[in-house]
């Protein structure tokens, strides 16, 4: 393997994932994307693993090691790699591997953090795009893809490609992440949602955000999705309520779902442990905490 210059070379990159502290639908576009209002906050973990280098070619050679199904040419990070080389004008030889640690799925945006950080890596070797430029790139491929470019918390606006970068995070208690094991479906998700939640959203929340002053966390983390996947999955809503029990400050839904994240104000391991024991006949139960998969 060799890079542009010559040199042997291998650049990993692990890609984060986020959550939607807050996600409120404002309205549907004629394209029929929806408009958002939403806190996403980008976290190192869990998070999946890329590893890139140039090779012969020519080519993408991309595997995912353990997912077969994901090692076609429409897996996101493949389809971002493709684009960049189309974009770019330049024939690629390259080789990439994703190895999975986000669950399939989730709500946490591990298949939009794969494209937007092999864009990332690609045009830090490259150079072949502004960043306005490559925002755009980043946002043709999927509306949370723009948001990993940056890795940084942002209030997200649009149909998620404008945000504001939020540099100073307000005092955020320990997260923990608790996914039961099976996928949502994004489409599913917003064609599932009422209408009557489709309104614009008042600006007091995310300049509570900003300022640093959260009058209070069950006001503000609120996921517009959420009342029809607690419908159709009776499981989450029993996920949710033994969270609050063991005295989460909120539980709430990330993103489209499966995943729920709960904020509690200290002992997130020991709660885990709780949890765990309470829904131990879930064979695919996966949870996480301060960095780690508990």
């Amino acid at each position: 393997m060799t890079s542009p210059n010559g040199t042997a070379s291998k650049l990993i990159l692990n890609c984060g994932c986020k959550i939607n502290l807050r996600l409120k639908v404002t309205g549907k576009r004629p394209d029929k994307l929806h408009t958002l209002s939403s806190c996403f906050l980008f976290l190192e973990h869990p998070g999946d693993t890329l590893e890139f280098s140039h090779c012969a070619g020519p080519g993408i050679f991309f595997d995912c090691p353990g997912f077969p199904e994901l090692c076609g040419e429409k897996n996101l990070v493949y389809r971002a790699a493709a684009l960049y080389a189309e974009k770019a004008g330049f024939a690629p030889a390259w080789e990439i591997v994703l190895y999975k640690h986000v669950p399939l799925a989730a709500g946490l945006g591990g298949g939009s953090a794969g494209a937007g950080g092999i864009l990332s890596l690609l045009n830090s070797i490259y150079h072949s795009f502004t960043p306005e430029e490559l925002n755009a790139v980043a946002f043709s491929l999927g509306a949370d893809v723009p948001f990993f470019l940056h890795r940084r918390a942002a209030w997200v606006t649009g149909a998620g490609e404008f945000f504001e970068e939020i540099p100073e995070l307000p005092p955020i208690p320990e997260i923990l992440i608790v996914n039961p094991g099976f996928p949502v479906s994004a489409k599913w998700a917003y064609t599932r949602m009422a209408e009557e939640l489709k309104t614009p959203d008042d600006a007091k929340f995310k300049e509570e955000f900003i300022s640093g002053k959260i009058s209070s966390w069950s006001d503000f983390c609120r996921n517009d999705l959420a009342p029809a996947l607690y419908e159709k999955f009776p499981l989450l809503v029993m996920m949710r309520s033994c969270l609050e029990e063991l005295g989460a400050l909120v539980v709430q839904v990330s993103g489209s779902g499966s995943s729920l994240f709960a904020l509690f104000e200290k002992d997130v391991p020991e709660k885990a442990a709780a949890f765990r024991r309470k829904f131990s006949n879930l064979e695919n139960l996966r949870i996480f905490a301060k960095g780690t998969e508990l």
